[in-house]
């Protein structure tokens, strides 16, 4: 019989998480291992119509789920305790919290409920070890991923642009202050050269953000266009030129390989794992003769002034170079890291279940 594994997410909204769970759970890996995702909320009691072996946490820890968790766990004391830990990183610390001791305090808590704490990211995972939130050996650094066989890599669409023709910038993700898309806008503001950004997504800063927009718009530069949700990343991604990521903090950034696997240059912010995979991939993704690079990392601590000088950055590269050359890297990375995340997924499983 198969071991059986309950993915729980407390956020139905949370896409990228969502996303890469689904991926996970329809991969070749699900042959070994009988997944369920369920939406749970651990901020209540929780009690399981059927136990499984292994319990994956996706929620962001906090007191109150501290408490449940605890009684979850003396309830079902086999159950073998995961979380992935997709929320909090150091750049999330500086950002939200102000005096952090007591949050840590939280985290080393739910932590130590854990069997294994799931690193999404090299940063994150030296993060964890730099403020002793866990021990070493919990902490397992799986990486973050989705399957990407639909995101086709393709000769870049910038070298087909007319001398006239105006760069479409492309920006998604849930509409939230993390994703620091009203710092975004209002850079949109500053940039010298001529673009137009299309913002997709949703979320609780939907109205703030279309009346920055407007101000914009009011100032005599219609550059910015609101096309909500897209199901179909894809397609959005390729209708576009770039994509740019201005995250105040993102401890992996699954937007980041989504348009890597397009072949889409980058302009992205360099905070936690965005940072790790620009330092990943910088060396390999670069077009040949060195005249444009395909990745355009906006400078820290970032703000308004530090995205559009990173625009006008990427916009004055120009758009006659040959990006064609990152193809092969791209499609070899895109089949690796899908694998590899499977085999580390599948080998996390196999020593939680070895110490049961």
């Amino acid at each position: 019989m198969k071991p059986k594994v309950l993915h729980c997410v407390d956020d139905p909204n949370m896409g990228g998480v969502n996303f890469a769970l689904q991926s996970l759970c329809s991969s070749p890996l699900q042959n070994d291992v009988d997944f369920t995702i369920q939406y749970i909320d651990f901020s209540q009691g929780v009690t399981l119509d059927e136990v499984p072996d292994i319990v994956c946490l996706h929620g962001a820890s906090n007191w109150c789920s501290l408490f449940h968790i605890l009684r979850f766990k003396l309830k079902y004391p086999k159950v073998k305790l995961a979380l992935q830990e997709h929320h909090y990183s150091a750049a999330f610390v500086d950002e939200n919290i102000q005096s952090p001791r007591r949050f840590y305090l939280m985290l080393k808590l739910s932590y130590s409920l854990m069997d294994s704490v799931i690193a999404i990211a090299p940063s994150q995972q030296q993060w964890m070890l730099k403020h002793q939130l866990t021990t070493a050996n919990k902490i397992a650094l799986l990486g973050q991923g989705r399957d990407l066989t639909e995101f086709i890599a393709t000769h870049s669409s910038i070298q087909q642009k007319s001398e006239n023709a105006v760069p479409v910038i492309a920006a998604y993700g849930r509409f939230h202050h993390q994703k620091g898309f009203d710092l975004l806008i209002n850079a949109m503001k500053r940039v010298k050269q001529p673009c137009r950004l299309r913002l997709a997504g949703e979320g609780e800063q939907a109205t703030e953000l279309k009346e920055l927009a407007s101000e914009h718009s009011n100032l005599g530069s219609a550059n910015i266009e609101f096309v909500g949700k897209v199901d179909d990343v894809p397609s959005f991604l390729q209708a576009c030129d770039a994509a740019i990521i201005p995250s105040r903090w993102e401890p992996f950034g699954l937007i980041f390989i989504e348009s890597l696997a397009m072949n889409k240059p980058i302009i992205s912010s360099q905070v936690d794992g965005l940072g790790d995979q620009i330092n990943q991939h910088s060396a390999h993704h670069l077009v040949e003769g060195g005249h444009q690079s395909a990745i355009t990392p906006i400078a820290e601590p970032i703000s308004v002034e530090t995205i559009a000088d990173a625009i006008d950055q990427f916009l004055s590269q120009g758009f006659s170079s040959d990006t064609d050359s990152n193809i092969g890297y791209i499609n070899h990375w895109k089949q690796q890291q899908w694998l590899e995340l499977q085999q580390a997924w599948k080998g996390l499983f196999e020593q939680l279940l070895r110490d049961k």
